[in-house]
C-alpha cells in the first residue's frame, strides 16, 4: 500500500512538473521579416531571427539575437526594462516604432505569449534622438553619450526618454506604464512599413505545443489503474494471512 501510495503520489506531480517544462527558460522566441529591422545600435536584413533571454536575474535583463540558421552568428546583446501593458497576447510579439515610409521599423518592445509583462529596448542615445526625431515619439536611452555603450556601462546609467525636440527626460515608473499601457503605435496591423512577422515560441519550434498540452493530463489517466493495483495487491496479501 505504502508503494502504491508512493506511485500515486508521483504520478499527480507530473503534470504540473510538464506544464513548466513547457516554457523554456530563456523565453526565446522567433521572428521572420521580410524587410530589414532596426534594433539598438544594428540593423538586421531580411530573414529569421531568435530572440532570447541570456539572464534571468536582473531588473534589466539581457536580450540576444541570433540567426535562426546560423546560431554562432549574434546581431548582438540587447538591454530591455519591464514594459507593462493591459492584456496578453496570445502569441509571440513584437511592437514597432513609426518609422517613414522607407526606413527600417524599429523595434519597440518584445511580449512573451500568454504574459503582460514585456520587455522595452534601450537605444544608444544618438540613434535614440534621431528615432524619436523621425517617429514624432519618445524613445528609451540611457544618459551616457557613447554611440554605442557597452551592456555593462548602461546597465549602471539611469534611463531616460528623449523627446522628438530632443528633450531628454528621466524615466519614472508612472512614465513607463503611461507608455506602455497606451494604445500600440506598432505592429504589422498598424503600420504601412512594418516587416511582416512569422511568429512561434520555443516550444513550437521544438515540438507541437498544442500536442504537448493535449498529452500533458493523461500523466494522471493511471491514477484508477494504481488504485486498483494497490487493492488487488491489499486482496493477495489478506488471502495469503488467511492461507497461512
Amino acid at each position: 500500500m505504502s508503494a502504491c501510495a508512493a506511485a500515486m503520489l508521483a504520478t499527480v506531480n507530473v503534470g504540473p512538473a510538464s506544464a513548466q517544462m513547457s516554457m523554456p527558460l530563456d523565453q526565446r522566441t522567433e521572428f521572420t521579416f521580410n524587410a530589414p529591422v532596426e534594433l539598438p545600435g544594428v540593423t538586421l536584413p531580411p530573414g529569421t531571427y531568435v530572440f532570447r533571454f541570456i539572464d534571468a536575474t536582473t531588473q534589466k535583463k539581457v536580450m540576444q539575437v541570433q540567426a535562426k540558421d546560423d546560431t554562432n552568428k549574434n546581431y548582438g546583446l540587447f538591454l530591455t526594462i519591464n514594459a507593462i501593458r493591459p492584456r496578453a497576447s496570445e502569441e509571440a510579439e513584437l511592437r514597432f516604432l513609426e518609422t517613414p515610409a522607407g526606413k527600417p521599423a524599429a523595434v519597440k518592445t518584445w511580449w512573451y505569449p500568454g504574459n503582460t509583462i514585456g520587455r522595452e529596448f534601450i537605444y544608444p542615445k544618438e540613434q535614440a534622438k534621431r528615432l524619436a526625431m523621425a517617429t514624432n515619439t519618445t524613445v528609451l536611452t540611457t544618459k551616457s553619450d557613447a554611440e554605442t555603450a557597452p551592456p555593462a556601462t548602461m546597465a549602471n546609467s539611469d534611463l531616460q526618454y528623449v523627446s522628438p525636440t530632443g528633450q531628454e527626460s528621466a524615466v519614472t515608473e508612472e512614465m513607463l506604464n503611461a507608455v506602455n499601457n497606451a494604445a500600440p503605435t506598432g505592429g504589422s496591423a498598424t503600420l504601412n512599413n512594418a516587416p511582416v512577422q512569422e511568429r512561434t515560441t520555443a516550444s513550437n519550434m521544438e515540438n507541437n505545443a498544442a500536442s504537448s498540452r493535449q498529452r500533458l493530463p493523461r500523466t494522471n489517466t493511471m491514477l484508477p489503474l494504481l488504485a486498483l493495483m494497490g487493492l488487488s495487491s491489499l486482496a493477495g496479501g489478506v488471502s495469503l494471512r488467511f492461507r497461512r
